[in-house]
């Protein structure tokens, strides 16, 4: 090979290399943008309230529901909460949300649980995680009975407890149920920043046993005469009608609140 067509080889060759070097240069800053995007986090904090209150939106003393009702106890056993990306909008803003390594099956935040509340304890904090920032969807989450032995709440999902014309009563109900709630507004996105995204579930317990399209409590009866008022599913006291529609009414008084 002559001295001139060595020469060159010699630099095509040289050529190529560099022209490599400079396109590796190039994947890997793509490759730390990317990765130092979506390594962005923030805090959302979820908390839990009951409210009661009338038609007219005033407070009502702390358990009193409706004439004649007086709650004592409103426990629910929640489990599962998924927080899914809202990939049509992030699709839009922020292309580096596509990666699926990063968020795991389908882009989905889960917390498994479970979250036993009090819901006559005022506002309760019980989830408290750190997770991407971006614009989610609703939340989805079970309500499912407990499998905690120690709990009052154990074989059971939701347990109410009080008095119906002085006379106490205890509802209580085993059921599966996936809830998915969303802000009123549907305009209002979940936004999920850098810094702290707290929100509210809202359990408006007025909606569930006062007022128009409650559950209508003072026509349980102590069926066997036991003393005690029994609304479930089991059925000792011939109540199980509603138990059904305390059920039922459940899902339609929970709503989220962004704080």
């Amino acid at each position: 090979m002559s001295t001139t067509k060595s020469k060159v080889l010699s630099n095509v060759k040289k050529s190529i290399f560099n022209l490599g070097m400079v396109v590796l240069a190039m994947l890997t800053v793509v490759s730390c943008d990317k990765d130092n995007t979506s390594s962005q986090h923030g805090v959302m904090a979820i908390s839990a309230k009951g409210k009661i209150s009338d038609d007219n939106n005033s407070s009502k003393t702390a358990k009193e529901v409706g004439s004649n009702i007086v709650v004592s106890d409103f426990l629910v056993n929640l489990k599962e909460f998924e927080l899914e990306l809202d990939l049509d909008y992030e699709d839009d803003e922020n292309e580096q949300w596509d990666d699926d390594r990063f968020y795991g099956f389908e882009d989905e935040i889960e917390l498994e649980g479970p979250f036993e509340l009090d819901l006559l304890k005022g506002e309760i904090n019980f989830i408290n995680v750190e997770i991407p920032v971006g614009t989610y969807e609703e939340i989805e989450f079970e309500i499912d009975k407990s499998t905690d032995a120690n709990s009052e709440l154990f074989g059971k999902s939701i347990l109410i407890k009080g008095t119906i014309d002085d006379v106490p009563f205890i509802f209580w109900h085993d059921f599966d149920e996936e809830i998915e709630i969303d802000f009123e507004d549907p305009q209002t996105q979940i936004e999920i920043v850098e810094n702290e995204t707290n929100l509210t579930i809202l359990f408006d317990l007025s909606q569930l046993l006062y007022g128009v399209g409650s559950v209508d409590l003072s026509q349980a009866v102590d069926g066997n005469n036991d003393g005690i008022i029994e609304i479930s599913p089991v059925d000792p006291d011939g109540n199980n009608e509603i138990a059904a529609q305390i059920k039922e009414r459940l899902k339609d008084i929970i709503d989220l609140l962004d704080d």
